[in-house]
This record gives C-alpha cells, structure tokens and sequence, in this order.
C-alpha cells in the first residue's frame, strides 16, 4: 500500500512540476524557437506521465477488458518514450552549446556532438533497464528542470531584439578574461551603426529594429567562421561589441575586414532603400590591465575617431 501511495505521489509531483514549467515556458518565452521545440518536449512529457499514472491502475486488472486497456496504455507509454528520446536528442544537438579546445576542427565537432548526445543515450538504456520506470521518469524531470534554467537564463543573459549576449553578460565575460594570465590576447571592436538615426526617423522604430537585427545576423555569420568563437554582445542602442582572443593585430583587421564585407552581401540581398554600414574602433588589451571600464574607454575612443573618418568622407563625397 505504501509502495503504490509513493509511486502516484511521485507522477502527481511530475506532473505538476511539469504543467508549472510549461506555463511558464508560454508566458514568458514563446516567442523563441529554442522554447518552442523545449515546449512541445514539456507536453510530450505531461501526456507520458498521465499516461504512465492511469496504465498503473489496470497492471493487476483481472477481466480481459481491463487487461487489453492495460496494453493500450503500455504500448502508448513505450510510444511516447520512444518520440521523447528522439526530441531529447534533436533538441541536445541543436540547442546545447558545448565547447572543447580542440585544433582539429573535425575531431572537435566529433567530440561536441558525442557529449551532446550522451545524456539521451544514457536516458535510452536507463529506460530500457528500469523496470518500475521510476528512476526513468526521475531522469526526465531533472532533464526538464535542466532545460528550463537554460531557457530562464537566457532572460537573464540575452538581448531580447537580437538574440546577441547582453551588457551584463558581456561585462561578466570580459571581467573573466581580463583576471587571467591571457589578458593580453584579449581584443575588443567595439562597433556602432551609422545613419541609424536617419532610419529610425525616415522609416520608423519598428524598421530600426528590422536593422538592428540584420545587423546582428551579420555579426554571427562573421565571427562564426574564426576560431576560438569571437564573444558577441549587443552593448546599448545601436552598438555592438566583439571580444576575440588572437596574439595578432591582424586577425582583428581580418574580422572587421570581413564584417563590412558581410553587410555588404546582406545590403545586396535585402535590398533596403538604405544601406547597412558600421564603424568600428578596436584595440588589444594591455597586458597589465584589468579594468574593463579602461580597456572599453580605449575602444570608444578608437570607435569615435572611425566614426569622424566616416562622417568626412561622406562630407566630401
């Protein structure tokens, strides 16, 4: 009597906890892909745990009828586990950011992937194992709380407009990188958008944003072909900060190189009546520093002084 007390308690507390998250995930976080696929995982989920809790009721059901309801429920519950493991996998290989320091750019894809998949690998064969499907479930709900702190961190971290890091979590990176023996490697572009003003007034808020957007599309697609995965940070209005890690300078020329090149392809493609264009100022951290607030400072000088060449050519052309 106590052992079948505790394993309803336990899929009622699942299935609580589970409808708890997936109110929330709606509220606050429908509008982002990562959460989409993360809520039709939570659902997926709810369903195996009711299912689970009413085909516990006809195990020992005497009758052929209850038996064969019994079987439904069964073969529903393995349906559902089967489809969950899939989706736990598709959604660790697209979602979970992992990173190993690894030259070789195939054997570093390699591993990535194969620490991505083994908590849902690990899940199939507990699974598979379990026979009370307890410790299974117990495994799903940790994966489900797991998942959603990731999703709630990205509240905390994020820039909602450009899905880029934020200035908190840029000033967080920086403080780390600048506290270790690597400082010196440390560059930052700090980067600002120009006309942006004249967009937001000829064209409105709402096609600034479009801008805004492009624009951080375009900084993804640039960084994301240098090693060492260049930090990316929407720092306020209409700039933007990269923190990379080369021994260098020209590494960093190369990178601004390439962003103006980028949104020169993204102009042509969307065809805006206005162009995209930025200024960027970069400068390497000095070896002896740690201040964040001196080495960005640094940056807002090297960015003003692109921002006069800019404006200058304009005035003579």
């Amino acid at each position: 009597m106590e052992e079948s007390f505790c394993y309803v308690v336990f899929r009622l507390f699942g299935i609580g906890l589970s409808a708890m998250i997936l109110f929330n995930i709606k509220r606050n976080h429908s509008n982002k892909r990562k959460a989409r696929n993360y809520f039709r995982l939570l659902v997926l989920c709810l369903v195996l745990l009711v299912v689970n809790l009413i085909g516990y009721f006809f195990v020992d059901a005497s009758g052929k009828a209850l038996m064969a309801v019994g079987v439904v429920f069964k073969g529903l519950y393995l349906a559902l586990l089967a489809v969950i493991s899939v989706y736990m996998v598709m959604y660790a290989y697209n979602f979970l950011d992992i990173e190993i320091r690894n030259r070789n750019r195939t054997l570093k894809k390699i591993l990535e992937d194969i620490i991505c998949l083994i908590p849902s690998a690990a899940f199939i064969i507990i699974a598979y194992l379990d026979k009370t499907q307890t410790v299974t479930i117990a495994i799903i709900l940790l994966y489900m709380v797991a998942l959603y702190n990731d999703n709630q961190n990205e509240l905390i971290s994020l820039d909602p407009l450009t899905r880029l890091n934020n200035r908190n979590e840029l000033t967080g990176y920086l403080w780390y990188k600048l506290s270790t023996p690597m400082r010196g490697r440390i560059c930052v572009l700090m980067m600002d958008m120009n006309r942006f003003k004249g967009i937001n007034d000829t064209y409105g808020h709402v096609e600034g944003d479009q801008a805004l957007i492009a624009v951080a599309s375009c900084l993804k697609k640039a960084c994301g072909g240098v090693s060492g995965r260049p930090f990316i940070a929407r720092y306020g209005g209409d700039e933007f900060i990269v923190v990379m890690e080369t021994e260098s300078d020209l590494d960093a020329e190369h990178l601004c190189d390439y962003i103006h090149m980028t949104l020169a392809v993204e102009n042509h493609r969307l065809k805006k009546p206005y162009n995209l264009s930025i200024s960027i100022g970069w400068v390497r951290n000095e070896q002896n520093n740690r201040s964040i607030k001196k080495l960005l400072r640094r940056a807002d000088i090297e960015l003003y002084e692109k921002k006069r060449q800019f404006k200058e050519r304009e005035r003579t052309a």
